[in-house]
């Protein structure tokens, strides 16, 4: 009896012994989890749960819950909840001026500098995107995805009229004397009514004629808008209008509308972005084949084509995070690896940086492959902004719209338009109310 008492309590107490020393075994390799919020619409979010599965497979003790918070970049809940200590350790925000700033400023986002330098993220981030992205030499997010512009255009209408895509501005002036006389009174669809179409060339114009340097330099240092640059850029598009480029009255009609136009083939030609081009392909099928896109060709001899392309969205990691090298680690797969860029590229997503290593294994829809070819086949020109109007203040942004139209319509000349945003941005300058001078210290 005695030895059965005695066995029974050393089997108990091995159990114990066993169950004790399992539990802290498996404390120390707990499952790391990290939360990340993303914001788009459910069609565009959905690839980040593959990337997700993807890296939990790679790594099974790191647990990523992605959580979908809407279509609203700028969550209401998000500020408070990372001030509070809480929220998300991943998350996708906004990277125009006074978002990120107001983050920064407050402390509620890490300096993923270290994580640069490690995983050589310069060798993908082209400048022009990563002096959004960063400041006072410090990188600040990973930019989500990159959107451009470029002249789409009707293959049949242009077959009709034996016209071919234009190669010089000599060439492109007489494919729009050629569509006047062909009876398409407006060649040029713009959406001039909903004011900030007007700013997409603007954005590629002030681009072409001050080039990159040019733009940054109004932005990150003391250049000006009133320079020569952006005074004879304004003019080219003043007279475009009173050619009527755009049409007998340039801002009479609103973005959808311009767009039905366009795809029914009353507008031969629209200059917009690939965003345009997945829902065109459902509605139209097979018709989508009707359609192309090319670059619109220098204004000037001497001009170089400069690919246009902006980020809509950055993601930070929150300074409360637990785990940031892990959050680092995860940006890195989801942005940089050759295979997610290939996903996100095929999932309707424009990674930043280079595609020239996935585009030929990508499963892009026709157009949308046309438009990336295009922008790699000009990329080491340097690239210019798509949307000024997204890294320039809210009173910049105001000004650039009003006067576009009222440059259109011949009521403002070119010079007072830019002194408007001159004085605009003098203002903001005081407020600092602009992107602050970005670039990672090498």
């Amino acid at each position: 009896m005695m030895r059965r008492m005695i066995w029974t309590l050393f089997k108990v107490t091995l159990f114990n012994l066993i169950l004790v020393s399992s539990m802290a075994v498996g404390s120390v390799y707990a499952e790391t989890e990290l939360k990340m919020w993303v914001a788009g619409e459910p069609g565009t979010t959905v690839v980040y749960d593959t990337l997700a599965k993807v890296y939990m497979q790679k790594n099974p003790d790191v647990k990523i819950v992605v959580t979908k918070v809407g279509s609203d970049l700028f969550n209401p809940t998000l500020v408070p909840a990372l001030s509070a200590g809480q929220g998300p350790d991943i998350f996708m925000y906004g990277t125009g001026p006074g978002q990120p700033a107001a983050l920064i400023k407050s402390g509620l986002v890490k300096d993923l500098t270290p994580y640069y330098h490690k995983y050589d993220w310069g060798k993908v981030i082209p400048e022009s995107i990563e002096n959004v992205l960063s400041s006072n030499g410090k990188l600040w997010a990973v930019g989500n995805e990159v959107e451009t512009t470029a002249m789409f255009y009707n293959k049949k209408v242009f077959q009709e009229l034996n016209l071919s895509v234009p190669r010089t501005w000599s060439e492109f002036e007489n494919v729009v004397k050629a569509l006047q006389a062909g009876g398409y009174k407006t060649p040029i669809g713009l959406g001039g009514a909903d004011k900030w179409p007007i700013s997409h060339w603007q954005s590629m114009m002030f681009g072409r004629y001050a080039n990159p340097t040019g733009i940054e330099d109004v932005l990150f240092r003391d250049g000006k808008w009133v320079g020569a640059a952006f005074v004879e850029a304004s003019q080219r598009l003043q007279t475009m209008a009173k050619e009527e480029y755009f049409g007998p009255n340039p801002v009479a009609n609103g973005y959808a509308e311009t767009m039905d136009a366009f795809w029914s083939g009353k507008v031969p030609m629209t200059f917009t972005g690939p965003w345009i081009i997945e829902g065109a392909t459902k509605t139209l099928g097979e018709k989508i084949s009707d359609f192309g896109v090319f670059q619109i060709p220098p204004f000037a001899a001497g001009q170089k084509i400069y690919p246009t392309e902006d980020i809509g969205s950055g993601f930070y990691i929150s300074d409360h995070t637990q785990h940031p090298d892990i959050a680092a680690d995860v940006l890195n797969h989801f942005f940089f690896h050759k295979e997610s860029r290939l996903t996100l590229l095929n999932n309707g997503t424009i990674p930043v940086g280079p595609l020239e290593e996935i585009l030929p294994e990508s499963q892009l829809p026709k157009l949308t492959s046309e438009i990336r070819s295009l922008i790699e086949a000009d990329r080491s020109n340097g690239t210019i902004h798509a949307f000024l109007d997204t890294v320039s203040p809210k009173n910049i942004t105001n000004a650039s719209y009003d006067g576009l139209q009222a440059l259109l319509l011949n009521v403002m000349s070119p010079q007072e338009f830019v002194e408007s945003l001159q004085v605009e941005w003098e203002i903001a300058k005081k407020k600092n109310a602009i992107l602050l001078p970005g670039g990672v210290a090498k």
